[in-house]
């Protein structure tokens, strides 16, 4: 069971969210909130698994909200769901401490589907916005320091970055989906990191 909170002001959207969650029988809605200062005190206090916030809150941002409970929680994994497509938002949110990133006229289906992709590990995100972020991070410089990763895991970390799924790494390397699970998870812990999305920004950032 998927434990999840809801921080979001809209009244109409944060029933939608709730119903949406609880329509699944892997996953549970724990909380529901209307503004920063509700979440900080009711999150700690139920830790879940995952919180779907939005950026823009009453009281506070949705970001600042986000670094408060990551220092709390350190586990916890945040997917930022706003109407905004501002590069500038996308990195203070990475920076905050969010794994994922979508938007509020996702589809049903593909807000379930974020939920469980960052269960998985990965950073959901909509093509839109991965690519905005590779976009704004690549410029053109010197290797980046390996952090300890073997060839493969700088191979695939490089194709990360790109936007591709891990299906698509192992077409492109000829190494089994699983594989590169494996060395995904290597890659998080060489770089301190703990998901998809801060692994591709700490590297590019690096570059």
């Amino acid at each position: 069971m998927t434990t999840i909170a809801i921080i979001e002001d809209n009244n109409t959207m944060r029933k939608s969210l709730v119903q949406l969650i609880n329509s699944r029988s892997d996953f549970r809605c724990v909380c529901a909130c209307s503004s920063s200062k509700e979440a900080l005190v009711e999150v700690p206090k139920y830790r879940p698994d995952v919180v779907l916030m939005d950026i823009h809150l009453p009281d506070e941002s949705g970001i600042a909200c986000t670094a408060q409970l990551s220092q709390t929680l350190p586990h916890l994994q945040v997917i930022m769901v706003t109407v905004y497509t501002d590069t500038d938002l996308i990195f203070q949110a990475l920076k905050a401490g969010a794994c994922g990133y979508i938007l509020k006229r996702s589809r049903p289906e593909e807000i379930i589907q974020a939920v469980a992709e960052v269960r998985a590990g990965g950073a959901p995100m909509t093509p839109e916005i991965a690519r905005m972020v590779v976009r704004s991070f690549r410029t053109p410089s010197a290797v980046p320091n390996a952090d300890g990763l073997t060839a493969r895991e700088s191979e695939i970390l490089e194709l990360l970055t790109e936007g591709l799924s891990n299906k698509e790494i192992a077409q492109k390397t000829g190494i089994a989906a699983g594989t590169v699970r494996n060395h995904l998870q290597s890659i998080f812990k060489k770089l301190h990191v703990r998901c998809r999305t801060e692994a591709a920004a700490k590297y590019l950032r690096s570059r």
